[in-house]
């Protein structure tokens, strides 16, 4: 059961979550972490490992399996806690709620229907549990990538995690190629959804690293124009006509005429109080003196000085 691909799996697996930590204490923030997809998490681990409660620590296998499996679960729940009780998060919108409930409700569906299709025996809570569990971990990612594309600044995620999380399941399909292959041991769900999971996020690696936005070693930026070029990505995240991005709302609205406390009657403020009308009335002035409006000065010039430059300015020549 170990080669170095499944260790390097798990090596990466393990990274991922102390990068994850990591940049979300050093940033004091958890802008840009979808709470979504950490929770489904948390549910991913809880239903896999129950053999927790009746396996214990022996040779040196089983331990290593135990603290890793309590390693995933702790992390899960610390990061949780981080997003919802000491750091400010990113609040997400109606359907990045949807898409987690959507890839909780369709893998409990499949689940049965996989486990059956495939036979495995014998027949136990545990094992249906499991079958769900690897599901959930191929659609799970769905609600982060979502927030990405929705999120207009930068994010503690960087690419550091994406490598190292998106490492870990293409690890594991080299490790159960080479498994198939010295020890005729083959598990056809883990290997389909596994497959599942690893095209998402060879799909995203191709729009995060060719993205049009500049590139931030600290946090990538990512819009719906970048989501578009993939080719999985394009049809789950990268639509924008639900109107539920922020790059989808219009920063100028002139359908706020009233604007924000103290704002000038009868000018149009945008939702992030913007002055529509700033220019309003400077190309009126030609109307009144006949001139182009390229060459009618739009100010002053003496209006530009500072007080303290008038005051002390020379007098005029007696």
């Amino acid at each position: 059961m170990f080669n170095i691909f499944r260790i390097i799996a798990d090596a990466c697996h393990v990274a991922s979550k102390c990068i994850l930590i990591w940049a979300i204490h050093s940033n004091r923030s958890a802008e840009g972490v979808s709470l979504n997809t950490q929770v489904l998490y948390i549910l991913v681990f809880c239903t896999r490992y129950l053999d927790l409660f009746w396996t214990h620590p022996g040779a040196w296998r089983e331990s290593y399996n135990f603290i890793f499996k309590i390693f995933y679960i702790v992390s899960s729940f610390y990061i949780v806690f981080l997003m919802t009780r000491v750091f400010s998060r990113t609040r997400e919108r109606g359907k990045a709620w949807r898409f987690g409930i959507y890839s909780l409700a369709g893998s409990a569906v499949l689940t049965p229907f996989t486990y059956l299709i495939f036979n495995r025996a014998p027949f136990r809570f545990s094992e249906i549990l499991w079958v769900f569990s690897i599901i959930l971990e191929s659609v799970c990612v769905l609600p982060q990538l979502l927030l990405l594309r929705q999120t207009t600044v930068p994010t503690v995620i960087n690419s550091f995690y994406l490598v190292t999380l998106g490492s870990y399941r293409g690890f594991y399909i080299l490790n159960w190629i080479l498994r198939a292959a010295t020890e005729g041991y083959f598990d056809p769900i883990a290997a389909i959804f596994g497959i599942i999971q690893t095209a998402f996020y060879v799909d995203f690696a191709w729009v995060y690293w060719t993205r049009q936005r500049v590139k931030l070693r600290g946090g990538g930026i990512i819009d719906s124009e970048d989501f578009s070029r993939g080719l999985l990505l394009s049809r789950f995240v990268g639509r924008t006509s639900d109107g539920d991005d922020e790059e989808g709302r219009p920063g100028l609205d002139d359908q706020d005429p009233a604007g924000p406390p103290g704002a000038p009657a009868g000018r149009g403020w945008g939702v992030r109080g913007i002055s529509v009308s700033a220019d309003e009335g400077v190309y009126d002035v030609h109307k009144k003196t006949g001139a182009d409006p390229g060459e009618v000065p739009l100010a002053d010039p003496d209006s530009f000085e500072d007080s303290e430059d008038r005051d002390h300015k020379d007098p005029p020549a007696s």
